[in-house]
């Protein structure tokens, strides 16, 4: 395998070096005129631009920002991009996106373009090339094996809708998918379908692609190299249509901090904690404004180097912003920048005012003359910074769900939404400007649109420009006629673009791990600086760093995002951290060869979630542990290896292809990576990789007596010197051809329900070590439920209930399989400081869509009382349930779970206040089984024995109705990702099954409520939901 690499780029900012080149000025003719001069006063004046005009403060002002990034790919050893996602998406989605805004006079939009990005896109356009270029030049009767492979399995990477508008490339995807072989002719129309699938329709429908989308199939290499041309031309004008639109001032550009930070981790590491409490942080926090300055300087010179002109306003990393890091913009000057609703809620001057603001039915703001108006960040010795807040809903609208409306309902809907803000700010009363600010990616939306969503932007910019009531702004040009009537905000909440907190980027354990490593080498970088470096080896290594500190890379790490291919990622942060010490001259530390997401653990021959206690004596008994998992390795002296878990321990067994009792020259040792462990190291004592980190050693010699040894923590690589075989041993016992031994879990520090314990062998023979086993990746065992629970409430629900109020069907898509959402028993307890609810479904939990956590079509709610029948609290369950609890009741927290946007809601005066601690969600599907465990302070501490509690599962939906928190409709039919049965009105319920106590009737409580306007009806109208309690 080819190392990857990173080509960093070193960029000058000499305006000589960097300015589009100015052509000569024509000379001047010296023949006298021969024409007379036009009479002044018939000189055509041009009618000013529509961005040129004032504005009118009674408008509603509409800023609509499209967010451009792709995070650094690197090169390997041939220079060779190895993704290609920069150009394809500059082919498809980054020239056609601003181009199209010059077809509309009226509008009005500004475009984020990153500066790693930009980089990125500059080195295309000299000539450096991706993976998925130089494969699609080879012949494909020239193809290696290995590249053939290649091109099959990785140029399906195309939204399946965009594959559909090709029959041909649908043709080869059924190929494909039914095993089929290819043939050279399949793989050559392969490796010019990829790129044509790429690359924008309204390229594809001019000359010269016209021709190959027309002819399907058959394609010649000179096709390919046609289609690489226009990749190649499309790609060169990129930068120019940005910098062209931005100098007649129809858009404007901004830009980020360098390397796509998280800014205000990088400042300070401990803002984690504010909006999280509960985050795992790492070791040694990570803070260092110098590097969150210099990432916003040179964030801001490369777009200027390379655009020509230098941005005023940001959109920071992934809008994250927090008080502490506005003076780094406002000293580098930075006139406004952009975050989220999430941040402007709790920054009014309560913080437990987190998520979104409250909206009515229809999805309107209620508060919105906070909302619809910029904020300026406060700060004593600098300039404030205005700050514009994005709508979430509407920008979640136009990147998610207008797909799946026509052009004109999306349009249509836009428009009534933002004229609704409108009335509503002249309900109110607002007075002075409004303005609307709408933030999405400008780049992975659309291939989720029929036509690359061309024909949707086409009928919302004619409608934005036909609205009588509004108009399109850039924020400068906003500023520019209001600036001085901007309000100003005391306290900027730490936050992102989405969320009142950084949990997507830091607070699991990986992304702990992740930030240890970044502290450690910007601790060694910052050592090796003081100690003198060459300046070019400084700013090579400072570089490195800097990359390293982007979002991009802690994006992918933990549960809570997933791109299939996140340990791509994973060596990419690390190489980029060797590359420092490269820099400066020292040998790479152990930890950088550590993948923090560890190889893919192989499949078991069997595998197990259940407890199973093991006798460990001199007679292995292979009932005994048929219960456990297996696996067959087939090394010289090892043929299985076997596991097994109970509260109190691991049992590990070996079992030998050959008779080895009395044998002294065999041994074995057993390499172990518990998740959590902080110490981990990539290789055996003797220097063999392993594919994972291993934290501890359990060692088995064939003496006479027969020992193994505890389990051992193990030292890293630079501290092997330290490691001294333990006298305790293990328990053991030994047949002649197997080894079976129990080692105490509280060994294993830090081990927990859920986890995946990777682990190795490797024979010992003569004192020679061999290759560790299994030889094609770690073994995994998953942890069933160890954990120590004091259940104090046990229910038994019905089973097949999961109807709702006794009408609904399940949708008709085959993923949706009966029992999915049918609870058949819920159990909570506590163990230690957490809350453990438990919750068994009737089928087993499949994951079919691949969530982080493996709930892909469940949504679990709980709701707690803490004060069962003293009528506190909050009624209404969360948003588009259309549920209550029953009169005298009121939640004071609800926790609503799911596979990618799990949440937990706390009561105020005034509604809920939606929040994302982190919280630990085991799935264990094949015992269909959910376990959330809850620490108790998110809840308030107290006695959980004592509260009373709702339990009930939904479905789960990205692409919610308005106003419904992410779950499922119910329609009067069954749909292919609808439930059916309904009632026809808007107010019943979306539940389920429903967790009942006492023999219960669900039915009864779902079918019972008063049809209506939800927005209409108070919490005696809906479904009364009893409490389950302790009795």
């Amino acid at each position: 395998m080819r190392r990857l690499l990173f080509t960093l780029v070193a960029f000058g900012l000499a305006a000589s070096a960097c300015s589009p080149s100015v052509p000569e000025p024509s000379p001047t003719s010296t023949q006298p005129s021969t024409t007379s001069p036009a009479p002044t006063s018939t000189t055509t004046t041009l009618p000013p631009k529509a961005w040129e005009e004032p504005l009118d403060p009674d408008d509603l002002h509409v800023v609509l920002m499209w967010h451009q990034h792709q995070p650094l790919y690197p090169k390997d050893s041939d220079g060779v991009v190895t993704r290609p996602w920069v150009r394809v998406h500059a082919t498809k989605d980054y020239y056609d996106m601003a181009a199209m805004v010059e077809d509309f006079p009226q509008i009005q939009a500004t475009f984020n373009l990153t500066p790693v990005l930009l980089l990125q896109l500059e080195e295309l356009a000299n000539g450096t090339k991706d993976l998925y270029w130089t494969h699609t030049e080879i012949p494909a009767a020239e193809l290696t094996d290995e590249e053939r492979s290649f091109v099959i399995e990785r140029f399906f990477d195309v939204n399946p809708i965009i594959i559909d508008r090709f029959p041909r490339f649908r043709e080869l995807a059924d190929l494909r998918a039914e095993g089929g072989s290819f043939s050279d002719g399949d793989v050559t129309d392969l490796q010019v379908l990829f790129n044509l699938a790429w690359t924008d329709p309204r390229f594809l429908a001019e000359s010269p692609l016209d021709d190959l989308v027309d002819r399907q199939r058959d394609f010649t290499e000179d096709d390919k190299v046609t289609v690489l041309d226009k990749h190649l031309e499309i790609i060169r004008q990129v930068i120019e249509v940005h910098r062209r639109l931005w100098d007649t001032g129809q858009i404007e550009v901004t830009t980020t901090p360098f390397a796509h930070p998280i800014l205000p981790l990088i400042a300070d590491g401990s803002l984690a904690s504010v909006g999280d409490p509960q985050a795992i942080l790492p070791i040694n926090e990570f803070s260092e404004i110098p590097d969150g300055t210099e990432q916003v300087k040179r964030g801001l010179a490369v777009a200027e180097s390379i655009l020509g002109r230098k941005p005023v306003g940001m959109w920071p990393g992934e809008g994250a912003v927090a008080q502490l890091v506005m003076s780094l913009f406002s000293r580098e000057g930075v006139e406004w920048v952009a975050t989220g609703e999430h941040v402007l809620n709790p920054s009014l001057g309560d913080p437990t005012r987190t998520g979104t603001f409250a909206r009515d039915a229809d999805g309107t703001v209620e508060d919105a003359a906070t909302l619809y108006q910029p904020w300026s960040a406060q700060l004593n010795r600098n300039p404030d910074v205005p700050m514009f807040f994005r709508d979430v809903v509407i920008s979640d609208l136009l990147g998610f769900q207008y797909s799946g409306m026509s052009p004109q309902e999306a349009a249509n809907d836009l428009i009534s939404r933002l004229q609704a803000i409108d009335e509503r700010l002249d309900e109110s009363g607002a007075t002075g400007p409004r303005v609307v600010t709408i933030v999405l990616d400008g780049e992975n939306a659309w291939e989720n649109y029929p036509n690359d969503g061309i024909d949707h932007l086409e009928a919302i910019y004619a409608a934005l420009s036909d609205a009588h009531f509004l108009t399109t702004v850039t924020p400068s040009r906003y500023l520019e006629a209001y600036g001085d009537q901007v309000k100003p905000l005391p306290e900027v909440f730490p936050g992102a673009w989405f969320s009142s907190n950084y949990a997507t980027w830091i607070g699991e354990q990986e992304e702990a791990i992740a930030w240890d490593y970044l502290y450690r080498t910007r601790a060694d970088f910052e050592t090796a600086d003081r100690a003198g470096l060459d300046p070019e080896a400084r700013e090579k290594a400072f570089e490195a760093m800097l990359f390293a500190e982007g979002s991009d890379w802690f994006w992918w790490y933990g549960s809570d995002q997933d791109s299939g291919n996140d340990d791509y990622f994973d060596g990419a942060f690390r190489e980029l951290l060797g590359q420092v010490y490269d820099a400066i001259g020292m040998d790479r530390p152990s930890f950088v060869g550590i993948p923090i997401i560890p190889q893919a653990a192989l499949p078991a021959s069997r595998t197990t979630n259940d407890l199973v206690t093991i006798d460990v004596d001199n007679t292995i008994s292979a009932s005994e542990w048929a219960a456990g998992g297996e696996y067959s390795v087939n090394g010289d002296l090892i043929g299985q290896l076997g596991w097994a878990f109970d509260k109190e321990n691991l049992y590990l067994r070996i079992d030998f292809n050959r008779e080895v009792l009395g044998d002294d020259s065999a041994g074995l040792d057993f390499y172990l990576g518990v998740p959590s462990a902080p110490n981990k190291r990539s290789t055996t004592l003797s220097g063999a990789v392993l594919g994972f980190g291993a934290s501890h050693v359990v060692q088995w010699r064939g003496t006479d007596p027969v020992t193994v040894s505890a389990a051992t923590e193990l030292p890293l690589e630079e501290q092997e010197d330290r490691f001294v075989s333990p006298e305790s041993t293990a328990t053991a016992g030994f047949d002649g051809s197997s080894i079976e031994f129990a080692v105490p879990l509280d060994q294993l520090v830090g081990l927990e329900t859920g986890d995946l314990l990777l682990f190795k062998a490797v024979e010992v023979v003569a004192g020679v070590t061999g290759q560790p086993v299994p030889i094609a990746g770690p073994a995994g065992a998953p942890v069933p439920d160890i954990s120590d629970v004091e259940v104090f409430l046990s229910v038994s629900d019905p089973v097949g209930d999961d109807h709702g109020p006794g009408t609904y069907t399940y949708p008709t898509d085959a993923v949706f399989v009966p029992g999915a959402f049918d609870v058949v028993a819920a159990e909570l307890g506590v163990s230690g400081d957490e809350l453990v609810i438990t919750t068994e479904l009737a089928a087993p939990i499949a994951n079919p869509w691949g969530s982080p956590n493996g709930l892909s079509i469940q949504t679990l709610d709980v709701y707690i009382d803490k004060d069962p029948g003293e009528a506190t609290g909050e009624r209404l369950l969360i948003d588009g349930r259309n549920a209550a609890l029953s009169d005298g009741n009121g939640w004071e927290y609800a926790v609503t779970i799911e596979g990618w946007d799990s949440a937990l809601y706390v009561a105020t005066a005034d509604g809920a206040n939606e929040t994302k601690p982190t919280m630990k969600v085991v799935v264990l599907g094949d015992k269909a089984k959910v376990i959330v465990r809850l620490p108790l302070d998110l809840v308030g501490g107290g006695d959980p024995a004592s509260w009373g509690y709702a339990i009930a599962v939904l479905g789960q939906e990205g692409f919610p109705s308005s106003g419904v928190r992410r779950v499922r409709d119910v329609s009067q039919a069954a749909e292919q990702f609808r439930f059916g049965g309904a009632a026809a009105d808007a107010s019943h319920t979306r539940i389920i099954d429903l967790v009942v106590q006492d023999g219960g009737v669900q039915e009864n409580v779902l079918s019972t409520y008063v049809p209506g306007a939800v927005d209409e009806l108070e919490p005696d109208d809906f479904a009364q939901i009893p409490l389950l309690v302790v009795e």
